[in-house]
């Protein structure tokens, strides 16, 4: 046994070390430093892979229907990789402590499509020539995209990986004179495909592609066999797929989950991903996202693909194609047609994104392959040298190119986009990548303060500082505002645009969250005032001393609290006054026209130019009563401008209050440093 064993290796010592080699160039990119941050859906992917498991081991096989994408690949090597973790480390699996199960979740992902390289490798060596297939499974285990998509606990990684071997699988069907093994194959790697993700149901109609291009075949009897193959094949698909995922069959109402699979596929194609948006084609975007996210090598490699390509075509097709042409037609042909018509599939639907045609990326990358193939061939004939030595040196330099590619991005690969166009040409860059930047500023310089974001989720899984909604910014307790990429190049009426608005445009951020070189994330920090002095009753004055710049003044803002608007009499009495203690103006407002907590801009009846270096501001009420008295907000941890709180009630710390200067028309509060800063330099 051993010296059979022996011997065997000694025999395919050449294929051993490449796929050796091919592991650890697919392993590196996708297994190294897993879990370092958390993407926008995966923690949906990561709760549902737990209850997935868990419905299996209490044989509630009807809670096995977690999401009709339907995605149980996914969610059983999450789920089995969560479960493990769990009985290793003892921590129960809970959203609040998602930071301990971030990488078990992503690892069976990263491993699997690992592992799938070599087998890729397998199939297109026997299509193809072995020189072609080295190269062309190197450059897919290297590819940015695909690996960023390798890393994460979610469908499209796998789905890509799954639905290009299962259609090289039909291609080497057919090359093999229709060996029925191969349909077998085919049809398993099939049936998990389409569990991972529905959209792979694009290889029934290709099955039939791959066989009417073969000219063999168009013969009645022939066509009939292969009806009889592809009954079978999908005979198979269906066997496991409802052998795999038990809620389809093994519960007591599968017509009734069938039919929710039904609605919900009919669902997600017709609505966007902002339900309220209408329906639209959107022909464009797909396109796109092929220009922004390949690299110029997959872009020229396929440019290149085509033209010669097309070339030999013609040729062929005038019977003047040289004998020592070796590439091999119809495969191309098919590749092309397996990406053109899997996109065209794609852009039917509503919901656009570029990650859903990943499954395209591995056939460019083969296709870019015999382009420079072909390359090498045309160039080693005119300089009468050998083709595989010119192609060695091509592929070499490719490789070496898209590995540096790779290393300058990791661990961001799912943040690449070509150096060659506009990174948003499609749709824009960032899922939660950087966000732990952002974690560990806070955790280091703000550890307990209260944060709103967008991905609250995914910030909050790696930091202990209490995360809320970025629609809660406008909270007084809320310190600092967190801004993230991919809110900019929205639909005008996105309610994204308000805080672009009124903080990426208007504030100056204390710090940046950089991803290979690219701001992705902003932190602002935000007046708070966490306090207030107590309720405003007639002869209660509160004063503050404001250092005043020498722009025209328009006003200021006061930020007063009515105790949740139950505050119902008298009135606001606000005064303005210079250093020397002379009237500049004066407000009232009655306290029912006060909003709780919301800031109040008081402007000056003409803007003023304010020759001295500070101006005092006044706040007392009239017509009030205990327990029905407004007040102001202060704060007293934060120190905004010198002095404290004066007047009738003293206190440490700043009261609520900001000057609105008016510059070149436009207004802008002491608040707002970056817009101020810009008006100044005008």
């Amino acid at each position: 046994m051993n010296m059979n064993l022996g011997s065997w290796a000694r025999k395919n010592k050449q294929e051993i070390l490449i796929v050796v080699m091919l592991l650890i160039v697919a392993g590196i990119p996708r297994l190294l430093d897993l879990g370092l941050f958390l993407t926008a859906d995966e923690k949906n992917w990561i709760g549902r892979s737990y209850e997935f498991i868990r419905a299996f081991k209490d044989f509630r096989f009807n809670d096995m229907l977690q999401t009709t994408h339907p995605g149980v690949t996914t969610t059983w090597l999450v789920g089995a990789s969560i479960t493990a973790k769990m009985l290793l480390s003892h921590i129960p699996f809970s959203f609040n402590n998602m930071v301990h199960f971030v990488k078990a979740a992503q690892l069976p992902i990263a491993l699997v499509t690992t592992l799938t390289i070599p087998i890729i490798y397998f199939l297109t060596k026997r299509l193809l020539s072995h020189p072609i297939a080295v190269a062309a499974s190197l450059l897919i285990a290297l590819d940015p995209f695909l690996i960023g998509h390798s890393r994460v606990a979610h469908v499209d990684g796998l789905l890509a990986h799954l639905l290009f071997i299962a259609a090289l699988g039909l291609l080497v069907y057919r090359q093999t004179k229709y060996d029925r093994r191969w349909l077998l194959f085919s049809a398993v790697v099939a049936s998990l495909a389409i569990l991972t993700k529905i959209p792979a149901i694009f290889l029934l109609p290709f099955f039939w592609l791959v066989v009417i291009t073969d000219r063999s075949q168009r013969n009645h009897l022939l066509l009939l066999a292969r009806l009889k193959d592809f009954v079978m094949w999908t005979l198979i698909i269906g066997l496991l797929f409802v052998t795999l995922w038990p809620a389809i069959l093994w519960v007591p109402n599968p017509q009734g989950n069938v039919l929710v699979l039904k609605r919900d596929f009919v669902q997600a194609s017709i609505t966007p991903h902002n339900a309220v948006e209408d329906y639209t084609l959107n022909s464009a975007h797909y396109p796109l996202a092929l220009l922004v996210r390949s690299t110029p090598i997959l872009l020229v490699g396929n440019l290149l693909a085509f033209i010669l390509v097309t070339w030999q075509s013609i040729a062929i097709a005038r019977k003047s194609s040289p004998s020592h042409y070796r590439l091999p037609i119809t495969d191309y042909w098919l590749l092309l047609s397996y990406s053109f018509f899997f996109i065209v599939m794609m852009t039917i639907g509503a919901k656009k994104g570029d990650r859903y045609i990943l499954p395209v990326w591995p056939a460019l990358a083969l296709m870019a392959t015999i382009g420079y193939w072909r390359t090498a061939e045309l160039l080693a004939r005119y300089r009468n040298i050998s083709p595989g030595k010119v192609f060695t040196a091509i592929a070499t330099l490719l490789v070496l190119s898209t590995g540096y590619t790779v290393w300058h991005y990791h661990p961001y690969t799912l943040a690449y986009a070509s150096p060659l166009f506009k990174d948003n040409l499609s749709q824009e860059l960032g899922w939660g990548e950087g966000l732990e930047q952002v974690a560990a500023w806070l955790n280091t310089n703000a550890p307990t303060s209260v944060v709103a974001s967008w991905y609250p989720e995914e910030l909050g899984a790696y930091t202990t500082a209490q995360i809320a909604h970025i629609n809660a910014h406008q909270q007084g307790k809320v310190q600092y505002v967190v801004l993230y990429r991919n809110m900019f190049g929205r639909s005008p009426e996105h309610y994204a645009n308000d805080f672009i608005d009124e903080y990426y445009k208007k504030r100056e951020p204390i710090f940046i969250a950089h991803v290979a070189g690219k701001e992705f994330a902003w932190v602002y920090d935000k007046w708070v005032f966490e306090n207030i002095v107590g309720e405003l009753l007639p002869g209660t004055v509160v004063t503050q001393q404001i250092p005043v710049a020498t722009h025209l003044l328009y006003g200021i803002d006061i930020l007063p609290a009515t105790y949740s608007s139950t505050v119902n009499r008298g009135e606001l009495l606000v005064r303005l006054k210079d250093s020397q203690g002379t009237l500049i103006q004066e407000w009232r407002t009655l306290v029912t026209k006060l909003n709780d907590n919301e800031w109040l801009t008081l402007a000056l009846s003409t803007p003023k130019q304010i020759t001295d270096r500070a101006v005092t501001v006044e706040i007392s009420a009239e017509g009030t009563i205990p327990d029905n008295a407004p007040t102001i907000r202060i704060t007293r941890k934060y120190s905004y401008r010198p002095g404290d709180v004066g007047g009738s009630i003293k206190h440490q710390g700043d009261v609520a209050v900001r000057l609105r200067y008016v510059i070149s028309g436009q207004q802008v509060t002491e608040e707002e440093g970056k817009l101020l800063r810009q008006l100044e330099s005008k």
